[in-house]
């Protein structure tokens, strides 16, 4: 909660009603507000309290009809208006809590954390260099405020200027020497310029993040000193689906020290890892699942520690490619299904999970790569899935000849299999690049401006994938420049086979 509107309070009582407030009593804030206004039904401040209430129980739209009152009895109190503007957006209505909170600046200029809040709302909204203003001025107002300095390195993070967004992390960090953030922003522009060794120790800090709890076992995690020779290690896979499958090439590294290697995954990632023999035994955990795994073991290691305790720099990263490889029978079904090859076969997809925040910058639309289909000697699928597959209509792929293979697409194994009889795939920044960066499949990979670590910096090849290009935005939000670059690379890469 932020600072009161009134430091001396109209009574006791409010002041009682403000610290159950911070000390999460909902019920108690209720009942003594309540009481102040049964005494004064017009007591604006006992409104915002019970609005603050709300808000604090996820009730946003109470809140904001509350806050609103309050607001209506003393219209000139700006905490009011910029406690207003965080129950608007969290219900997602922007536009309104940009307006709440130049109401608040204007009314009240030395309002730092107002300059913050507003900047992080252009930041959503895309508006970086608008941001980047705002949180200079509320850093200006209060030097103290580590939000703004960790919120200033990622805009210098997207636009490439590494020094000063680890100029700006630090500042964040000599206030709140524990802020993960922080950290876990050191980690991404280290590792984006190929500092790997500092990079590696930094991303450990991801375990400090809200909702990233590492695993509790039994056992001691594995420390990279302990040898593994006989020892049996669960090595557990983590975040998305890109990272289970960027990240696999480090479990046979394992059994080369000798241990025997128990590796947990995502159901849909257990027919590929186990077809491609990366472990002695490979267990399917979904994501609800809280059940220990059903094997005994003497150490353990979440799979994307590996990295640092294994000593990966840039020039050491495990290039063994390909090191998956779906069940040969699939791949011969798909062989199959697809029939003779008569065009250079081409594979399509643009977007990841529109669930994910980070998906909104790296995806593309269709209608973005349709330039690529009007290049003669060349066949198009679609292994898009999830919502974004709707995109692709019957219509659209009939006019375009298209063939879309997501129904058949049940898991990775069936991915891969089919990425196999294909020449090419062309893909934003989503799972399926490093399932063919993995397969050696060829992969042109689409980056949006902004694009995160494990691309480096400036680059077209990529060091993780032999078989991968990348194309790059060359402005925010540029999907037809890079679309452009890729259809005349495609355009040489038929006429130099011709």
């Amino acid at each position: 909660m932020n600072t009161p509107p009134d430091p001396t309070l109209h009574s006791e009582k409010l002041g009682q009603a403000m610290q159950a407030l911070r000390a999460k009593d909902h019920v108690l804030v209720t009942s003594l507000v309540r009481e102040l206004l049964e005494a004064n039904p017009e007591n604006a401040d006992a409104l915002f309290l019970l609005g603050m209430n709300a808000h604090a129980m996820n009730r946003h739209d109470l809140a904001v009809n509350l806050i609103g009152k309050a607001i209506a009895r003393n219209p000139g109190q700006p905490y009011y208006l910029f406690n207003l503007a965080g129950a608007l957006s969290a219900l997602g209505e922007t536009g309104k809590a940009r307006e709440c909170l130049l109401t608040a600046i204007r009314l009240k200029p030395d309002m730092a954390e107002a300059h913050v809040n507003l900047g992080n709302l252009l930041f959503g909204n895309g508006e970086r260099r608008a941001a980047a203003e705002h949180y200079l001025a509320g850093l200006r107002l209060n030097p103290r405020l580590e939000t703004g300095y960790y919120n200033l390195g990622v805009i210098f993070q997207e636009y490439g200027d590494q020094a000063a967004a680890l100029e700006q992390f630090d500042q964040a960090l000599s206030l709140t020497p524990d802020n993960a953030q922080a950290h876990m922003g050191r980690a991404h522009s280290l590792l984006k310029t190929g500092a790997f060794a500092e990079g590696w120790r930094e991303y450990e800090w991801r375990f400090r993040l809200p909702n990233h709890a590492p695993r509790i076992c039994p056992v001691p995690r594995w420390d990279g000193s302990e040898t593994l020779e006989k020892k049996r290690i669960y090595v557990y896979t983590e975040q998305g689906f890109g990272d289970a499958l960027m990240f696999a090439r480090y479990a046979p590294l394992l059994r080369e020290r000798g241990a025997t290697v128990l590796l947990e995954c995502r159901p849909e990632l257990e027919s590929l890892f186990a077809a491609s023999g990366l472990a002695e035994r490979v267990h399917a955990r979904g994501l609800e699942d809280e059940a220990p795994p059903p094997f005994d073991y003497d150490l353990h290691i979440p799979l994307m520690s590996l990295p640092a305790l294994l000593g990966t720099t840039l020039e050491t990263i495990p290039r063994r490619v390909p090191y998956l490889a779906p069940p040969p029978e699939r791949v011969a079904e798909w062989g199959a299904r697809l029939g003779e090859k008569r065009e250079f076969r081409v594979g399509l997809s643009w977007s990841g999970n529109p669930a994910t925040s980070v998906n909104r910058e790296r995806a593309c639309a269709l209608t973005d790569l349709l330039p690529l289909l009007s290049v003669p000697g060349t066949a198009f699928y679609s292994v898009q899935k999830g919502v974004p597959a709707a995109q692709l209509t019957p219509m659209l792929a009939e006019r375009h000849a298209i063939r879309i293979l997501e129904p058949e697409l049940h898991d990775f194994a069936a991915t891969g299999a089919a990425l196999r009889q294909l020449d090419l795939l062309i893909s934003t920044d989503t799972a399926v690049v490093h399932l063919a960066g993995g397969l050696g499949v060829p992969v042109w990979t689409l980056l949006h401006h902004a694009s995160e670590w494990r691309w480096l910096e400036g680059r077209g090849d990529c060091p993780w994938y032999p078989s991968m290009r990348l194309f790059r935005q060359r402005q925010a939000g540029d999907w037809a420049g890079v679309v452009e670059q890729v259809r005349n690379a495609l355009l040489d890469q038929l006429s130099s086979t011709s």
